[in-house]
């Protein structure tokens, strides 16, 4: 209850507030009677203290230290009875209350302070008894309508009859869920604008209401509006936006408010976790897709429809990942599985948005800790790999710059069919993987072999296979660890240009277990390194490694 509100009720009849008048629209939630010397210690915020002064009847500038200690502990005001034991407020006491707004209220000799004190929790005891049978009803009224299965376009519609203005909900990605009243698409961008700016400066989880000043299509002047987060996770929130300044002291509108966004947010986490759901699905078959499990460009076509992914396009695959994974879990403490993954779902969805505005045909997914993009095309433009690099680099630009994370990506080589797309994506992951040998950080690398590749793909496959096994002998199938490190090692050195030096540096290993790995090569696949014939067919062999 409002401090001025309860002082006109009738148990204050004959009061008057002598200071700080400003201040008569603080908020009193208990009301407290007290004459002991040490009354600042038991006080407690937006509570209303009545006294007689007795404790400081014979030091009256004690009184001074009284005020200027409750307007800073956040107290609702004082109330004193100056009539028995301190006979004259001193004028520099009510100087610091005008001066601080904080209220000193004198009361009459009659009732007593029992009786106010009585009186006054009664009513802010009843106050909030209102307040809670109003929630509670349009609790149940906002609940029913989801329950009736009518949605929340329906309780958006209804919480704006309720406070008399135009409301918008919007779900973490800020894209518009619904709407009281029907704008156009420029303007909920605008709104979404203004939300992300402001939240560039915010505390991720702060539950703080935001204002704002929004342009109404077709008119001039700019109209306050007010932002009241609706918590969905840890990391995300969607918003309702009201299009008017919704101050505290108007309790009903805020009920309203809050018990609208309750409902919302239960629903909005209804509808998140199907979107996970068809996530991890999206996730298996495009994992599957792009690892070459499927045969059949018919298959796919008619699996990936569901997905955008269209049959008359050519596709360029982008593996992207967090250079540092600590970036999850920067600033935090002891974070847990489950919020991490949150965090890197936000992370997807920002991406999702962005790459919405830069590509008109793209599919992400998840995989691992990769983020894999496939960018369409319907048909071959110049150098069409540039173009997605340029763009892509835009995108890595908005990461950084809102999410303070630092990505790098690697881009393979344009897919005719659908068939060729896994030949891409592995292209990609290699452009990724050499970035990160070579220590590079937020970089954007595609893949430097799209001649030979677009050659060795007009070979027939049995071919292709039959020339890596015989390059590679024995290493070419092998599962063995030792063995796969002989290959890795094996690449580095060539495309280091038989540099030792380079090679280690690049593998993190000391220069004679390369000059070992080297030799045993030289022994296992029966060829000399130093002999440029050898080294172009090796070379060849791991082209093809990474297509069939």
């Amino acid at each position: 209850m409002k401090l001025e509100t309860l002082l006109e009720k009738s148990i204050f009849n004959g009061a008057a507030v002598i200071s700080g008048h400003e201040g008569l629209k603080r908020d009193v939630q208990s009301v407290n009677m007290m004459d002991a010397p040490d009354i600042i210690d038991f006080l407690k915020e937006n509570q209303l203290l009545l006294t007689t002064a007795y404790s400081i009847k014979n030091r009256p500038e004690a009184l001074l230290e009284l005020v200027e200690k409750m307007a800073k502990q956040g107290c609702a005001g004082l109330g004193l009875k100056i009539q028995r034991f301190l006979k004259v407020i001193p004028a520099d006491v009510i100087a610091l209350a005008n001066e601080l707004d904080f209220p000193i209220i004198e009361l009459p000799v009659e009732p007593s302070l029992g009786e106010v004190v009585n009186e006054s929790l009664k009513l802010i005891l009843e106050e909030r008894t209102e307040e809670l049978h109003y929630a509670l009803d349009i609790h149940r009224k906002f609940s029913d309508i989801i329950i009736s299965g009518k949605g929340l376009y329906e309780v958006i519609d209804r919480l704006a009859k309720v406070i008399q203005s135009p409301v918008v909900l919007m779900n973490h990605r800020l894209e518009t869920i619904a709407a009281s009243k029907k704008y156009g698409e420029d303007f909920y961008y605008e709104i979404a604008y203004q939300i992300n700016e402001e939240l560039k400066v915010r505390d991720i989880t702060s539950q703080e209401k935001l204002l704002l000043k929004i342009q109404f299509p077709h008119i001039k002047e700019r109209q306050m509006a007010t932002v009241f987060p609706v918590q969905t996770n840890v990391y995300q929130k969607g918003y309702l936006i009201v299009f008017k300044e919704i101050p505290e002291e108007t309790s009903a509108s805020v009920l309203a408010i809050e018990q609208a966004a309750n409902v919302t947010s239960f629903e909005l986490m209804k509808i998140h976790a199907v979107e996970q759901n068809a996530r991890i699905l999206k996730n298996e078959f495009l994992t599957d897709f792009v690892e070459g499990n499927y045969s059949s460009e018919k298959d796919i076509a008619k699996r990936g429809k569901f997905y955008n992914l269209k049959s008359n396009h050519h596709y360029i695959c982008i593996s992207s990942k967090l250079d540092k994974d600590e970036d999850l879990y920067s600033g935090l403490l002891d974070i847990s599985e489950s919020h991490m993954q949150m965090y890197k779902d936000s992370i997807y969805e920002q991406m999702e948005v962005w790459l919405r505005y830069y590509f008109k045909n793209h599919i992400i997914f998840t995989k691992g800790d990769l983020y894999i993009i496939l960018v369409g095309t319907e048909g071959f433009t110049e150098d069409p790999e540039q173009q997605v690099m340029e763009k892509i680099k835009k995108v890595q630009g908005e990461i950084h710059e809102n999410l303070f994370i630092s990505m790098s990506f690697g881009i393979g080589n344009i897919a005719e069919q659908l068939l060729h797309v896994p030949n891409s994506y592995q292209e990609s992951l290699d452009a990724l993987r050499s970035g990160f040998r070579s220590r590079k950080k937020q970089f954007v690398q595609n893949c430097n072999t799209k001649g030979v590749t677009e050659l060795l793909r007009t070979v027939a496959p049995q071919k292709l296979r039959d020339f890596y096994v015989s390059s590679l002998k024995s290493l070419a199938e092998s599962d063995r660890k030792d063995e796969q490190d002989l290959i890795e090692t094996l690449s580095v050195y060539i495309e280091k240009n038989c540099q030792i030096a380079d090679t280690a540096k690049e593998l993190f290993v000391h220069r004679n277990t390369v000059i070992y790995r080297i030799r045993k090569c030289e022994e296992r696949l029966n060829v000399d390194l130093k002999k440029a014939e050898d080294i172009h067919k090796l070379r060849t062999a791991l082209l093809i490694r990474a297509i069939i």
